[in-house]
């Protein structure tokens, strides 16, 4: 079908939950049919608090005016502008309404509206609207298409999912992957920070008199019952937290080695309890306070609703949800006032749309919850600041763990466009965990966890010979070092010390009685005698982890052979080896090459470049560095730790929208703000004010600098590095 099929054209429209975005949408829409560019209205100094956000008018008359609008009643929407705009004296002869909902009886609301405010022309552009003219001409064509790359973003695959989000020119995406690249640079660990409050939060109730002690395990299940996902990111720092808590001079925290397990000390118990209460008092004075409010906001609009601290919470958590990151600045400092308040209006909006109030009732209900709103945090009691401070902090430990529904899309929609070529150095670990526990399993995890997220993985030729190889290689060096001792090996420590972890993996799982012999330990994978070794693992990498093989001569790309000629005589020296040299060389070249070919560097992929190679091999990177200089210079080289932290154990869309129901605004949301430390907000607001300083092309590049930075920079590094669970094991023994 040529053009845009209105159906896809519907559905895109309809997924807009952003006012300012659809808005931005229909004006350039409309100015592509009528050919004429539009002004805001002019005289109306709150455009929020009167239902008259969203308007605009035709350029050289103000006679004229539009509104865009994402409210699900376009009926009572419309009444309610009219009037308004009647009740501010602001004079009007043609009124269009513009929406992305579907108006059925659009005809009989403009004869109706039509009577009662006479000498008005009225029309509504609705759904159907659009999908009917989105294929008038190209700049219809075009303004959609901008619409599409800009704000439409497709993620979580397989399966396959649509939002609409400015990542862009909202600020969120900039301050996090700012923070990120900055924060190895003497700042405090954000994860340390959560995981001590979140350790506390979990042993609340603990007692060593009464024999109530938590394992590690036990720690971790009810944290993850509270936030209501697994906090994977978390999981080794509260491992490692728990261990220096509970040796710590003041500790905060005991641990009773004949059990395993922990508790709080009778000081520690007395402090939450303490605190508790004092979280629980600020909660309900909060409510209490708005509530009043809320109810003196109604009485003067003649509306009644069943539950008024219903709907204040459910506001909050949509301000939260929706504009976490201004609400906190403002809080802080002010400064985020402006685009705060553009966008509060239709964040009530959806959550009274969202709630059991009755049609009829619903815009007088969104004008008190705004003024209600508008009141707590520019007059609201100290109380109700603290509290709203307290969520705030707790937002923003939040934020900086990545669970975010902004951040959050921005990785899902990466892990959904990413290439990645996977390197024996980080498939022979994978391998080595088939039979660990689990939770030890992080390089197994690392790439199950980013196939779910919907990165791509791929091998060639030179990964899979490569592959093939190295069980050739383990095979003769176990028969020649190990197959006569095996006996020798027979006691943890021992083991650890083997070079090979393939065979090392091999002891540590014959120690437990999961396998006989090296042979049946090989057979996991591919048959002994290696003979069709090639193909089986092919089959088996893909069934596993989702690695498709592209044979090199299909890639649709050829490599210079001088370059590979260079690169590879200099990378023997380095390595040592000359196979290893090759393959490594044509790989790199290959990944270059099709960068090039998909023009990656193009200044629409503000998300970075999509092809890389996943290794735990940083040499070739600089030798490539050395060799070509600049003609390379982002390199295609992605942090192991990259993929593993920030794809394949960040939370979910699910798993955050779930924890800001777990958070906002309750009083757990209090419990843990505590401890933030200052000058991270200050930070935060320094990079706030940073990003609305710089226009869309400078945010763009910029992005993509940080984007990039984040998956290769080794400096980079501000997350749990990724261990192998034997090699943590060995640096344990070895500390004894």
């Amino acid at each position: 079908m040529n053009g845009i099929d209105p159906a896809a054209c519907k559905f895109a429209l309809s997924k807009i939950a952003d006012g300012l975005i659809f808005e931005e949408f229909s004006q350039r829409f409309l100015s592509a049919i009528l050919g004429h560019s539009f002004l805001p209205v002019g005289g109306i100094k709150d455009r929020g608090i009167d239902g008259l956000e969203h308007l605009y008018q035709k350029s050289g008359t103000d006679r004229i005016i539009y509104q865009a609008s994402i409210e699900k009643d376009p009926e009572f929407k419309v009444a309610r502008t009219l009037a308004k705009l009647r009740a501010n004296k602001i004079r009007f002869e043609r009124f269009t309404y513009v929406t992305n909902q579907e108006v059925p009886s659009k005809d009989k609301i403009i004869d109706e509206l039509m009577d009662r405010y006479r000498k008005t022309a009225i029309q509504i552009y609705d759904l159907a609207w659009f999908a009917i003219n989105v294929n008038g001409s190209s700049a219809t064509v075009n303004a959609y298409n901008t619409f599409v790359e800009s704000y439409l973003h497709e993620f979580q695959k397989p399966g396959g999912s649509y939002v609409i989000g400015d990542l862009i020119r909202d600020p969120r995406l900039y301050v996090f992957l700012r923070q990120q690249w900055e924060s190895n640079k003497g700042q405090v660990t954000i994860d340390e920070i959560l995981a001590d409050t979140l350790i506390l939060y979990a042993l609340e109730g603990t007692d060593p008199d009464k024999g109530i002690l938590k394992t590690r395990e036990q720690i971790i299940q009810d944290i993850s019952r509270h936030l209501k996902f697994e906090p994977k990111l978390l999981s080794a720092q509260i491992a490692r937290r728990l261990e220096i808590l509970s040796r710590k001079p003041d500790r905060k925290i005991v641990f009773h080695a004949t059990k395993d397990a922990y508790c709080l000390p009778y000081t520690t118990r007395q402090e939450l309890v303490e605190k508790n209460f004092k979280d629980a008092a600020l909660h309900q004075a909060f409510r209490d306070e708005a509530t009043v409010k809320l109810k003196k906001f109604l009485r003067d609009d003649n509306v009644r609703v069943q539950d008024c601290v219903e709907l204040i919470d459910a506001t909050l958590n949509k301000i939260f949800y929706k504009q976490g990151l201004e609400f906190s600045e403002l809080l802080r400092s002010g400064n985020t006032r402006d685009t705060f308040e553009k966008s509060l209006p239709d964040t009530i909006s959806e959550a009274v749309d969202e709630s059991g109030v009755t049609h009829g009732n619903r815009q007088a209900v969104k004008s008190a919850l705004l003024y209600t709103i508008r009141d707590i945090i520019y007059d609201g009691t100290i109380e109700q600041k603290q509290f709203l401070k307290c969520l705030s902090n707790t937002y923003m430990l939040l934020f900086l763990l990545q669970c975010d529904p902004k951040v959050s899309l921005y990785f899902s929609t990466m892990a959904s466009k990413l290439e990645v070529f996977v390197c024996t150095s980080i498939i022979v670990p994978a391998l080595s965990e088939y039979y660990l526990e689990p939770e030890n399993r992080r390089y197994w995890n690392l790439l199950v966890g980013a196939k779910t997220s919907g990165v791509k993985f791929k091998a060639n030729d030179d990964i899979i010979d490569e592959l093939v190889a190295h069980f050739r290689r383990i095979k003769t060096v176990f028969r020649d070092e190990f197959s006569d001792c095996e006996s020798l090996y027979d006691d943890e420590m021992t083991i650890l010390y083997i070079r090979e972890i393939l065979i090392r993996a091999y002891f540590y799982a014959k120690l437990r009685g999961r396998i006989r012999n090296f042979d049946e330990f090989i057979d996991a994978f591919c048959n002994p005698n290696l003979q069709n070794a090639k193909q089986e693992l092919i089959d088996w990498l893909g069934h596993e982890f989702g690695i498709e093989f592209v044979s090199s001569k299909s890639l649709p790309v050829s490599i210079d052979k001088g370059e590979l000629v260079q690169l590879h005589d200099v990378l023997r020296k380095a390595k040592g080896d000359t196979n290893k040299a090759r393959t490594d060389a044509s790989l790199i070249l290959t990944i270059f090459a099709l960068r090039e070919r998909n023009r990656e560097a193009s200044a629409q992929n503000w998300s970075g470049y999509k092809t890389w190679w996943l290794s735990s091999d940083t040499v070739t990177q600089r030798v490539v560095n050395a060799v070509f200089g600049d003609k390379y210079r982002i390199g295609c080289y992605m942090r192991p730790d990259f993929l593993y932290n920030y794809i394949s154990l960040a939370p979910s869309a699910t798993d955050v929208t779930d924890v800001y129901k777990q958070v906002f605004p309750n009083l757990l949301g209090v419990n843990i703000s505590h401890n933030l430390p200052h000058e991270i907000m200050d930070t935060v607001g320094r990079f706030i004010l940073d990003h609305k300083s710089k226009n869309l092309t400078r945010l763009k590049s910029t992005l993509r600098e940080y984007s990039d930075k984040l998956k290769t920079d080794p400096n980079s590094s501000t997350r749990a590095h990724l261990e192998h669970f034997f090699n943590e094991e060995k640096r344990k023994y070895a500390s004894v």
